[in-house]
């Protein structure tokens, strides 16, 4: 009987209610053997499954609001990744033009939503996917982001995230929002070409009475993806506090060196893959080169890494993934545990994955 009245209730309800709105999301986890300091775990983890609403209204005159709200969360039911909150990745409301879209909200930078095409691995390992050369491949609270419509393959978009922590000084790490940000993205795609291009420009702060560097980022993808075949290459170019270099990402360390150095690192990645039937084998190679401070090259503070692996697509939803490893950083840096004496300079990996898309 309640069944029924239910059922009779939303039958009433003006389809207006219903009209434009998605419900979408991944659910992603697997499991992987990883290897640091000579130390073996095998993990089931998940690895970044999201659900999300979105949907629009047409207000007239070619105008519309969208909006959008996308959580995280942890198939595993760890908490490891600690999403928290709802609304905890990319959710926002705007408004879409037709020549343009303008949003509010906890917005992607412009690499996270629009590039990445030389990282197209799954896994909660820094060994298994490239982590690391796509740091900034984050969202950004407190944000507005406008982006131009699609004119004949050019695309542009500019990101501001305020500084909405006005604390004067910060005794050890600053916030997420202690910082001004500023991000800038522009690509071309055309015939499976493609051309992307991302600045990130990141404010000073002041920790326990120094003021660091402003944090200046460039990134740069470019390759082909079509007819089977993907190769891209990637660049990047980080100048600014310590906090830029690919050695504080992988040490886990966000907190500036108050040294008042100038800092500047350089990457490279390149990927391939190609899809034969159900199967993809791929391939990437990464590599940093050594950090330079106030223009001096600091010995031992680069990395290489390559992985290996073969997606299979059981549907147009679900894929299966294989993948193998490694991370050879220049100095001893990785550990398994809370055990710094017994660190090692290499990071390696094997995992299966499953993604399902809904």
């Amino acid at each position: 009987m309640k069944k029924t009245l239910i059922a009779l209730a939303v039958a009433t309800l003006p389809a207006a209610a219903f009209a434009d709105v998605t419900i979408y999301g991944q659910l992603k986890a697997g499991v992987e053997n990883v290897d640091a300091a000579g130390i073996n775990k095998t993990n089931v983890d998940d690895m970044g499954s999201r659900i999300g609403f979105k949907g629009s209204e047409d207000l007239g005159n070619g105008l519309k609001a969208i909006w959008q709200v996308e959580s995280g969360f942890d198939i595993d039911g760890s908490n490891r990744q600690k999403y928290g909150t709802f609304a905890s990745r990319e959710s926002f409301v705007g408004l879409d033009t037709g020549y343009g879209k303008v949003r509010l909200g906890n917005i992607s930078t412009f690499s996270d939503s629009n590039m990445s095409v030389v990282n197209p691995w799954e896994s909660s390992s820094d060994a298994l996917q490239l982590n690391a050369f796509t740091r900034d491949d984050v969202r950004v609270k407190n944000a507005i982001r406008f982006d131009t419509a699609n004119y004949n393959g050019f695309q542009g978009a500019f990101l501001y995230g305020t500084k909405e922590d006005k604390t004067a000084s910060f005794a050890t790490v600053p916030s997420d929002s202690s910082r001004e940000l500023y991000n800038l993205g522009l690509s071309y795609e055309n015939s499976g070409f493609f051309g992307k291009y991302q600045y990130i420009h990141q404010t000073p702060v002041t920790i326990a009475g120094v003021r660091t560097q402003s944090n200046d980022s460039h990134r740069l993808e470019a390759g082909y993806n079509a007819n089977n075949l993907l190769v891209a290459f990637g660049y990047r170019n980080d100048r600014g506090d310590s906090s830029v270099t690919p050695l504080s990402y992988f040490l886990g360390d966000n907190a500036p060196a108050l040294d008042g150095g100038k800092y500047k690192s350089q990457e490279y990645a390149l990927t391939a893959a190609y899809t034969l039937g159900a199967f993809t084998p791929k391939l990437t190679y990464a590599q940093g080169t050594n950090v330079k401070v106030d223009g001096n090259s600091e010995p031992n503070s680069g990395y290489k890494q390559f992985l290996v692996g073969v997606d299979y697509q059981m549907s147009k939803r679900t894929t299966v993934g294989l993948q193998y490893g490694e991370v050879k950083a220049d100095q001893a840096i990785f550990t398994n545990g809370s055990d710094t004496a017994t660190a090692g300079n290499k990071l390696r990996g094997v995992g299966l994955n499953m993604v399902h898309s809904f």
